[in-house]
Order: structure tokens, then sequence, then C-alpha cells
């Protein structure tokens, strides 16, 4: 077996320690298992401590080696019952909706009592204790009680208070804090002395700023490892015992790493090494120098095996002790001395089937959920500021309920899973249509109850922490038509606008409208015969179609698919943005079933002007590839560098789009798989000139500078943390100009060194365990680039990007005693408004940072408060500020923030400060 020792003869007989007694052992035993570790790792070949063999019948190998190991083996015939132990947790994971059968309450409870030593960390959706509660109440009933008495000392802990276990590193920040929120305050209904001290999750359930939030609930440790739940991905390996797991704002919480030596698993596609607490495992932690080497697996709720190891697992290391995590890491946080890891999001390695289009579904669905609450929070806030209305709270968490639902890993990993017309995708779909609803309600309700079309005041309002100028549309009522309306600001000034009919039939009205922080301003709507456009677009048409806006000379090329052969920034010295010989806008896909790549260019396309007027220019692109038509809007926006791409899809049939077709011999166990390579995928191109030696992408309550030098793997043992959350940026060497590119929806980029960057579309065949990722529909998906100078920051990227996500809102009313207002001022973009919502008689805003600069964040209030203080993720108060007060009445806050680092602002029975409101002229 190439020079490897290789021993048949009987196994020698060793006392197996209890696992119940283990702690009783010796202090030997590191040594010795890390010398066989070593030995074996010279001669390639994996020992098993537990069956070490007399008989050497390797005629390769060395003799120093064998005289070695004899001596070694002598050693452990010694030392067995001086063993040094190695700990485990083991405990449940799942829930209501994704497994949890009506017995689990009684087999925990019979298990703990029949088993004195073992110790459970459970994972459970905190709305399973709501079902459990009525339909196993008496089994229910004794496990809170086990838990009062017995369990919360030690035998029971609760590691992911979380509502939905999300994934976390593809929804927003302020959806992680909502998980944890309602699923702490679901807990303690049903437990109220539950505490939660150590974050664990089975799934690869990890984000960057994870620190800051666990800190911020009062969270003491988190474990970086998720075992035995490898499908969707894992994290880097990294570390000894411990490390100080440092967050992007600075914040350090103790953690347990996947150690540096916990290999992926060789014989699945779902575990790594410290899953079943092999011997080897252990062996390989003694050798790196592992002083208390632990393993983990949470079971699926419904496994009838109770204790991990000696049920289901019966070759484990000899002798390992049973613990929770709080108590492991109590245990040996004064006795190892941690390294520093300042964990990235790219330290998270996610392998879900991205370009599918189910998948695609699921996410532009969450991301309009998340968008519409935090908006519908802020307008209700205001309501109940201006009008006294009640703060709905009940609705609201009804409405984050559903959303959160949607945010399941579940539905981003097996969304097939269930039966026709209930399965995870299905239920995404009513689920976030039921907090659409919620949402929808909660922002009209703040125009009134009489809003109507034929009111000719128009209110806008602005949930962002600065004033901006952004478009508003609005249906037109039926009686106006387009060369009748004029739109006129509140202090009688015209306002650029422009009248589209849209698919429908309906007439919208669009307008640039200014509106102030947090707030909102009025316009009236006139009709005026004649009213002039003023177009300032030049546009040249042919086989080569020349567009000339404010800020770009564009060039299409209608005999290469109606890709942007030139794309040119006046603003910027007329720098070229396409790189010479390649084509922007590309779609480049592999056909399998031909094998054969298709890219739009190959064909002719047909190229419209469908709108030109004040606001913008729109170009549809009509084209196909591989046989499926497509058509494509591009919008060119006379005040904004932005450029919006809108592109639909219409699929002949299911035509195969990857890597390979794995159709017919697909295995779990195998780690190669064609939906792993986005280079064969459906994807759009953008070749960009002298950009890529940088790549920042957003994640929550984050912004990472890229460490990868390409975003393409094939494999499940080399994933890449390819996703892009909202934007992702390619900047030249210098930092000093870049390109964003936002998106719609949480999918996957490319980036190689001949493309610095592209954008995930489709991907057709099989998928995780198996499944057909088919199409069920036309494709269709938003997307944005935003050139710029500077870096990220100085391009307040993130503000542009959380103005795409929350547009201005805006409805007819039927008149407006005040002519604008701001509730409040952040002096900074990069300083944004996360959220703001009421509780009780106070107002809680929650402020995040994105400046690197080393200076105090202003924030200017317009209302007034009996005290504002600091609080905690909890609502506990970590501190007073003192405002300032400025001669108009307002208020004036400083913040001391860190870069990404986000805190919560209190202030109790609020109450606005209408001196400052302008009433109408």
């Amino acid at each position: 077996m190439n020079d490897s020792i290789f021993m048949r003869a009987a196994t020698i007989d060793t006392q197996k320690p209890s696992i119940r007694n283990a702690q009783s052992q010796g202090k030997y035993m590191d040594t010795i298992v890390a010398t066989i570790y070593k030995i074996n790792q010279q001669v390639n070949h994996k020992f098993k401590i537990v069956k070490v063999q007399k008989h050497l019948i390797a005629n390769k190998m060395k003799k120093i080696y064998q005289i070695i190991l004899l001596f070694v083996i002598t050693l452990i015939v010694a030392a067995t019952t001086n063993a040094q132990t190695a700990w485990f947790v083991d405990g449940y994971h799942g829930g209501v909706y994704g497994h949890y059968p009506i017995w689990q309450a009684r087999f925990m409870v019979e298990k703990l009592t029949e088993i004195p030593d073992w110790k459970i960390s459970l994972e459970i959706e905190p709305e399973t204790w709501d079902s459990v509660s009525v339909n196993d109440a008496e089994n229910f009933k004794a496990l809170q009680e086990y838990y009062k008495t017995t369990g919360r000392f030690g035998r029971i802990e609760f590691v992911n208070p979380t509502w939905a276990q999300p994934y976390c590193y593809n929804i927003s920040g302020e959806s992680i804090i909502r998980q944890f929120d309602y699923g702490i305050k679901k807990i303690h209904q049903y437990f109220p002395d539950a505490t939660f001290e150590t974050y664990s999750v089975e799934e690869p359930c990890f984000t960057s700023s994870l620190p800051q939030i666990l800190k911020g609930f009062g969270f003491k440790y988190a474990v970086l490892r998720n075992p035995n739940t490898c499908w969707g991905g894992y994290t880097s390996r990294f570390g000894k015992d411990m490390v100080n797991w440092i967050g992007p704002d600075g914040t350090t919480i103790p953690a347990v790493p996947r150690y540096e030596c916990e290999e992926l698993s060789e014989t699945n596609t779902f575990a790594t090494a410290s899953a079943n607490q092999s011997a080897d495992f252990i062996a390989a932690c003694f050798a790196d120098g592992i002083k208390y080497p632990v393993g983990m697996c949470f079971q699926d709720a419904g496994w009838q095996h109770g204790p991990w190891l000696d049920n289901f697992i019966k070759d484990f290391y000899h002798p390992t002790v049973y613990t929770t995590w709080t108590d492991y890491i109590n245990m040996i946080k004064d006795k190892v001395e941690p390294d520093n890891w300042r964990f990235s999001v790219e330290d998270v390695k996610p392998g879900l089937v991205w370009g599918a289009q189910v998948l695609q579904k699921i996410a532009q669905e969450v991301r309009v959920s998340e968008n519409k609450l935090i908006t519908a929070e802020k307008m209700a806030a205001f309501d109940y500021l201006f009008n006294g209305t009640p703060w709905p709270a009940d609705d609201f968490a009804e409405g984050w309920r559903t959303l959160m639902l949607s945010q399941h890993h579940d539905c981003w990993i097996v969304p097939y899973n269930g039966q026709p017309g209930n399965t995870w995708a299905d239920n995404v779909t009513r689920w976030t249509n039921s907090s659409n609803v919620i949402a929808d309600d909660k922002i009209s309700k703040l125009f009134g109850d009489e809003n109507d079309p034929n009111f000719n005041t128009i209110k806008v309002f602005n949930t962002l922490g600065t004033e901006r100028t952004d478009y508003v549309t609005i249906l037109l009522p039926k009686t106006l038509n387009s060369d009748e309306v004029c739109v006129y600001d509140n202090q009688g000034k015209t306002v650029q606008s422009q009248v589209i009919t849209n698919a429908e039939g309906n007439r919208i009205l669009q307008f640039e409208a200014t509106v102030p922080a947090m707030g909102f301003t009025t316009f009236e709507l006139k009709r005026l015969k004649n009213s002039s456009s003023n177009k300032t677009t030049n546009i040249t048409l042919g086989e080569k179609v020349k567009i000339e806006t404010p800020f770009y000379n564009v060039t299409f090329d209608v005999a290469k698919g109606g890709t942007i052969t030139s794309l040119i920034d006046k603003m910027n010295s007329n720098k070229e943005l396409v790189e010479k010989g390649k084509l922007l806008n590309n779609l480049r896909g592999f056909f399998y079933n031909e094998q054969k790549f298709h890219e739009s260019s190959e064909t002719h396309a047909m190229i419209s002007i469908v709108e030109n007027g004040e606001l913008y220019t729109r170009v549809k692109i009509e084209n196909q590839i591989g046989g499926n038509n497509y058509y494509q809007f591009i919008t060119f926006n006379k005040n904004n560098p932005r450029i919006d791409f809108e592109l639909h899809i219409d699929w002949n049939g299911r035509p195969g789009i990857g890597a390979y077709d794995q159709s017919r011999n697909f295995k779990a166990e195998e780690r190669q798989k064609a939906f792993y390579n986005d280079n064969y995928k459906l994807h759009i191109e953008f070749p960009l000139n002298g950009l890529g030696e940088k790549l920042y992408k957003n994640a929550p309550f984050d912004v990472c500078e890229s460490r990868l030098e390409n975003t393409l793997y094939s494999s499940w043992d080399s994933i890449k943390h390819n996703v892009i959350l909202n934007w992702a940026d390619v900047e030249n060497a210098a930092k000093d100009y870049g390109v964003a590119l936002l998106t719609d929806h949480t999918t996957s980029y490319l980036q190689t060194k001949e493309m610095p960057l592209g954008l995930t579309v489709q991907y057709i065949g099989k998928g995780l365990w198996g499944r057909d990722y088919s199409v069920h529909g036309p494709t269709h998906i938003h997307y944005a680039l935003f050139p710029h100078t500077g870096n990220w920051e100085q391009a307040d990227i993130e503000f542009a990007s959380a103005a795409w996500n929350e547009p201005l809102v805006a409805e007819f009313v039927e008149n407006s005693k005040e002519a604008q207002f701001s509730l409040l001022e952040t002096l900074d973009k990069n300083l944004l408004v996360s959220s703001l919502k009421i509780d009780g008689e106070d107002l809680y805003v929650r402020f995040y940072n994105t400046s690197s600069k080393d200076k105090k964040q202003q924030v200017i209030w317009n209302c007034t408060a009996e005290k504002i203080e600091l609080v905690d993720l909890n609502g506990k108060t970590i501190s007073s500020l003192q405002p300032e007060k400025e001669k108009n009445g307002q208020l004036k806050t400083s913040l001391s923030l860190p870069q990404f680092g986000f805190q919560t602002i209190k202030l109790l029975k609020v109450k606005l400060n209408k001196s400052v409101i302008p009433k109408q002229p």
C-alpha cells in the first residue's frame, strides 16, 4: 500500500473506558496519541487507536518505524486506563416547520433521566413551542419542569434562539436582529429562566457581523463550525482550542473554531471530522497541540438514538465526556491562549444552487418583504407621532414572523421539499405575500383613509436619514392626459416630470422629488396644456445605436446582440469603461445538451427607444440566446449616474444550462457537481476597463474586501464565498475609481482574471440531493451599474444601495397642513438608519455606520424626549446621552461608532417638536 504501515492480526484487548467515567482518566494519552498520529502521517496511514494490531507485514517499512510503533503500542497498553479526555456536544436541531415529532419532548426527558451524564443543546425553532404546548401539553409541561429544576443547571442549553435558523449571510442585518429578538421572546414565553450564552448551529448559519449582534443580546460565546450538515457549506479552518472571533466593527467574542486540523469528510459531502468523534480526529487534535479537543453533532429532532455516541456512533474516541458548549468554554477559557481571528464573510463557504430559478425567486421575494417591512415600520412611527395612531405591534410581529419563516435555511437549500403546492418555495410565496399585505397597509395608513387620485396634492416620504433627490412613481387618474400634467413643489417651482404608459395601459406619473431626511414633503399637480419636454438625450439609430446622456456616451452594437461596445463616462475625463474588444452586458452560458456555449452577441438584436423624456432614456433590446427569446430594458437617468437594467427571459421548454448533464449520474457523495461551477451557468459579463484590482462586497452590517483571486470552483471541498448580497464594487489599483453592481436578490457573482465582474442569471440541471432545478416560467431580474469616483465609501455606495432598496413613497392626499417635515437627520450619508420603531411611548432608532473616519457622528432631532439612552439589543440601558439644544428647539446628539458598528438609541416619551414644521404657503 505505497510504503504505508499495513497491519493485520488480532486486536489488542484495550479496556474501553466508559464515556461516563472519562474524567477520571490520566494525563498522558495526549502525548501518546500525538506520537502515533505523527508516525502515521509520515507513512501515509490512518491509525485507529482502539484497533491497534500487533503484527506488521509491510515489507517496505523502515526498521525505525517498526521500533517506534511497537514502543508506542506498549505505551498504549499500559496507559489506556489513564487516557486524556475529549469532549462532545450533543443536541437537537429542527422545529415545527423543519422536523419535530410530537413525541420529542417526552423522549428528551426520558433519555435525560435515564442517562444522568448526557447533556443536550437545543436548536429548536421557537414557534415549535406554540404547537407542542397544545398538541403534547402533558409531555411539554414535563419538559418545562425538567428544564426549570434540572436542565438549566448544565443539562440543557438553548444555543440558537433565532426564529427560523437563517443562514444569516444571505439576508439583511436588520432581519438577523429580528430573528434573535422575536425568537428569544418566544422561548422566554415558555421557558422564562432560559439563558442564551453560546451561539451554536447545525447548519452554516454564520456571517461576519455576528459578534456585535450576539454581544448585543447578551451572548458570551460562539461556535464557528457545523460539522454534520455541510450540504449547504461550512466555515474556514483556523486555530486550535479557542479563538477570539473579531467582527468587522472590532467586537470580539470567544469562539470554538473549526480547528485548523479539522478536515472535511473523505467519504461524504456533508460532514467535517469532528462530527463523529473518531479516534483519528482526536489524534489529529492532540498532534496539532489542541489540549481540550471537542466534537459536536446536533441530531435532527425525531432521531431516536438518544446519545449520539455509544448509540448511533459506536466507534469513537475514548474517553469522551458529554458537555454543553457554555460549560465546555467556561472550563477551558482560562487554560488556553486563543488566537485572534478577523473572521471575514469569505470564511463562510456556502454551496447553494445559485442561479436556480426557484432560489432566485425566493431571494427576490425575501428582499421585497425585507424592504417593505423596514419602510412600513418607519412610516408607522411617523403615523404614531403625527396622528397618534396606535403602534401596530401585533401586526408587525406577524409580518416579521412570516418574513422570518421565508428566511428559514430549508427554504434556500431544499426549496422543492414538501407536497406539490406546499413546498418550501410555495410557502415562501405565501409567507412573503402575507408580510407585504401588512406592510402595504401600514404604509397606506399614514396617508389617511381618504387618499384619492382625484386629489391634486402628492405627499412624498423619504425613509433614509439624509435628504435625497430621487424619482417618484404614482398612478395617474384616467381623467388626465400626459400633456396636461405639471408638478410643482411646495415653493411653487416646477419639477421635472415624465408620464409613461405601463404594460397594463395605466398612465404613470414620474417626477423628481427632493425630500428631507426621514421625513416628507408635498407637491401639487396641475393641469397645463401643451407642456414642453426637455429631452437632453441625443440618439443615433442604425447598426450602431449611439446615445448621449448628461453622464454617458453609449454605443450598442445591433449585430452583436445589442451589447454595449463603448460606455464613456463624460463626468470623469471621458473614461472608457468597456475593455477594448470586449462586450458589456453580454449573456453567456453553456447549453450542455448542445455541448456548446451560447452568447447573446451571436445574433442580431432589435433595439428601440421606448422612453426619452425629462427624467431618463430607456432602451429596449430584443434578442434570443440558445433559441430562447428575451428582452431587456436599460435606463439611463438624466440626474443620476446609476444605469438600471431589467432582464426578462422566456424559456423555450427546459434547456440544460451548466457545466454538464448530471441527470443520470448524480451522486450526493461525489465532490464534483455541475451546479458549483458558475462559469458555465448563464451569466452577464461586465468586462470593465482597468477595474478589478480590488473587489468589495457588502454583507449584513459589513463591507468585505475580497481576498479571492477568482470566484470559480467546481467541487464541494473547494467552495468559495462568491455571494453578492446587495452589491459588489470593483475598483482600480489606486482605489480612486470603480463601478458597483447592485442586484435585486442574493445570488452569486463571478470574478476571474479575464473578467472583473459577472452576475449569475440561470442554472438548469441537477442540484442538491439530485433534485431537478428546472425553470417554471420566465426569468425576470433587476440589476444596476453605478460608476463612481473614489472608493466605495467615498462614493456612498451603501447609501446608494439603501436608496435603491427603499424608494421614495408617494400618494395622493386631500390636503396637507404641513409643507414638509424631517424627524431626524444624520449629517453624513455613511450613517444609515437601519430601523425606526415605537415601543409604548418610546422611539427606538438604530444607526449603522459605514464611515472609516475617526469622528463623532451627528444626529439632528426634531422631537423632544424625557430622556435619551443608548440601549443594547435586549433594550437594556447602556448609558445616557446628553443632547445639545439648538436655538430652534432641535436636539443634537453625537455618536461614537466604529466603522460597521451599529447602535440603538431610545427616546423616552418622545413627542414631535411641531414648532419646526413649516406650514403650507
